[in-house]
């Protein structure tokens, strides 16, 4: 199987929200300051309001230096009552709500900071983070479409969004758009391992295999080591019954580089699988099975299992595979199948 099935390519991934969103956040949360381009004043409360605003702010900025984030947060909050339309102290206020897991008070913050400043891309990119924790994909792609006319504009030569755009993109498998993210990102460097990787694995998913090869072939000729590209091209292989012993020599350096891969595990399994080695394709998805979950994994084992006629064994695996993903009507259909040719034999004997 392809990597970014065990949910590691993409940052909306299976690690509590917290934890991941204050990785992805991590380098914001020092670097927005009060003269920020572009944070603006909406609008102009009296001097001496903005002195105490400003007051309230630096206090912030001090307590934040000292991992006080309780009192920082007090503080943001006097700064932001002082100057409601003042941009900044309001986003980092959001940025406090954040530090204390305090999601939907720092959605309110961010959203009216996009709302008194809608040039600033900082809101709109801590809107769609909070966005994608919550798996509201299509609201988090318009907060990066928001953030791409305006970095387009300012600096079109930044590929980071045109990368997460993509991957939204892809995510909500919305594949024609992700290409077009990804191509941006390799007019701009058309050695970008990632973009790379991710636009071979959107051909992939949309079964066109031929460019697929292509593009993992020309990562592979950047970057000979990448065990993702090693193991999806091998997995491509696989899937078309093609170059089957080159498939399984690269899955298998996949696996040197990444013992840990399910994943890898998987797509070696299925090309012994196809090479009609069944009991090294189950060891190999036996070994899978102990690294991930995955109804790919099961369903190819559930196949191995048919192949050595252990048919309860495959209606098992078929099961557990549609356990973890109900809308699969090929394995429904492999299900009813077997059983009923198992039901036809068993009349036919007691005939």
């Amino acid at each position: 199987m392809f990597k970014s099935s065990e949910g590691s390519r993409c940052f909306f991934s299976s690690t509590p929200k917290g934890m991941q969103l204050k990785k992805r956040l991590s380098p914001f949360l020092f670097v927005i300051f009060w003269a920020v381009p572009g944070l603006c004043h909406a609008g102009q409360p009296s001097l001496q309001a903005q002195a105490r605003s400003l007051a309230h702010y630096i206090m912030a900025a001090g307590a934040d230096i000292n991992d006080d984030s309780v009192q920082a947060l007090k503080e943001y909050k006097r700064s932001v009552a002082y100057n409601p339309a003042a941009c900044t102290p309001r986003l980092k206020l959001g940025v406090s709500y954040l530090r204390l897991d305090r999601f939907d008070a720092a959605m309110a913050q961010f959203k009216t900071v996009a709302r008194l400043c809608p040039n600033a891309p900082e809101a709109h990119y801590m809107l769609a983070l909070l966005y994608s924790s919550q798996h509201q994909y299509g609201l988090a792609t318009q907060e990066y479409e928001t953030i791409l006319k305006t970095a387009a504009r300012d600096n079109p030569a930044d590929t980071d969004v045109y990368l997460y755009l993509g991957e939204l993109y892809y995510a909500q498998q919305e594949y024609p758009e992700a290409i077009v993210q990804f191509d941006k990102m390799l007019q701009i460097n058309p050695r970008d391992t990632s973009a790379l990787y991710l636009l071979g694995s959107v051909y992939a998913d949309e079964n066109d295999d031929p460019k697929a090869i292509d593009v993992f072939r020309r990562l592979l000729l950047i970057e000979p080591d990448n065990g993702d590209a090693l193991n999806s091209l091998g997995y491509v292989y696989a899937e078309q019954g093609v170059h089957l012993n080159e498939a399984i020599r690269m899955i298998r350096r996949a696996i040197a580089i990444d013992p840990a891969s399910g994943a890898y595990y998987d797509s070696l399994g299925w090309a012994l699988f196809k090479q009609r080695k069944y009991e090294a394709s189950l060891a190999a998805l036996k070994k899978a099975g102990s690294l991930i979950e995955n109804e790919t994994l099961y369903d190819h084992t559930g196949d191995v299992y048919k192949a050595l006629k252990e048919y309860a064994e495959a209606c098992r695996y078929w099961q557990k595979s549609l356990d973890l993903d109900p809308g699969q009507p090929v394995i429904q259909r492999k299900i009813k199948e077997l059983k009923k040719c198992l039901t036809s034999r068993s009349i036919h004997r007691q005939k």
